[in-house]
């Protein structure tokens, strides 16, 4: 910031004036340049938050559709469809992947959307080994290969499927906190989000839409489980940033 310690008694008044003008126009562009960067971190925390929901619906369609399948589908097409759906789940995890690698957050969150990208390379290393286990059986015995071996490591991969998944949800609560401005009231509480209310309502919209009855189950997987976090977040009484300040 532009500073007055030059305006000594030395200075004669026109150049005062001049530096209080300068000060003045310095001061304007500073908070200007935060009022602009504070816009583009809503904006781009907003992005973020509305990507998560997006991959959640897009993972749970995936995971339906295969329950679907599967309630449907006979005995002999179980490996077949375990490897469409893993396919399925790597096609998608790979695009959250190359859109997530285009974001980023400011501090303190900086490091929670390479922690997601983490995860999900996780999840499509399992979802390989699916692959290739359900491949080994479609294909018919072959000398050497212990099939017993390979049916116990099914079950354990989707334990640690759903470990990620648990993880996940976990770090939910995170990224709905995105969405705070860390900015204290006079109660020193932080009581307002960084998005207006039609930002807060579209959001709310896409994950209804996404999501419709699943958001009342009782005993809800993993996506929806955190699409009802981030429904529960948005819903608090927080006010959104166009609301008055107190």
């Amino acid at each position: 910031m532009f500073s007055l310690r030059f305006a000594t008694k030395r200075l004669s008044v026109a150049l005062v004036i001049l530096s209080l003008l300068v000060t003045a126009t310095a001061q304007s562009n500073v908070e200007s340049k935060k009022q602009l960067a504070k816009g583009e971190r809503a904006q781009a925390n907003l992005a973020f938050v509305t990507e998560y929901v997006r991959e959640l619906s897009a993972v749970e369609s995936i995971r339906a559709s295969a329950e679907q399948e599967q309630t449907k589908g006979e005995k002999e097409d179980t490996f077949s469809n375990a490897i469409y759906t893993s396919k399925r789940m790597q096609f998608e995890l790979r695009t959250q992947i190359g859109i997530l690698k285009g974001m980023h957050l400011d501090a303190p969150f900086e490091t929670l959307i390479p922690s997601l990208i983490k995860f999900y390379g996780h999840k499509i290393e399992l979802y390989q080994k699916l692959i290739e286990i359900s491949s080994a059986f479609i294909g018919g015995p072959e000398p050497g290969v212990d099939y017993g071996k390979l049916a116990a490591e099914v079950p354990q991969i989707r334990a640690d499927l759903d470990d990620t998944d648990n993880s996940l949800l976990e770090a939910t609560p995170l990224i709905f906190a995105t969405l705070i401005d860390l900015k204290e009231d006079s109660q020193n509480h932080a009581s307002h989000l960084i998005i207006t209310r039609t930002e807060r309502a579209q959001l709310l919209s896409d994950i209804t839409t996404d999501f419709g009855s699943k958001l009342d189950q009782k005993d809800p997987h993993f996506q929806v489980s955190a699409a009802i976090i981030l429904k529960m977040g948005l819903l608090k009484d927080f006010k959104s940033s166009d609301d008055p300040w107190e």
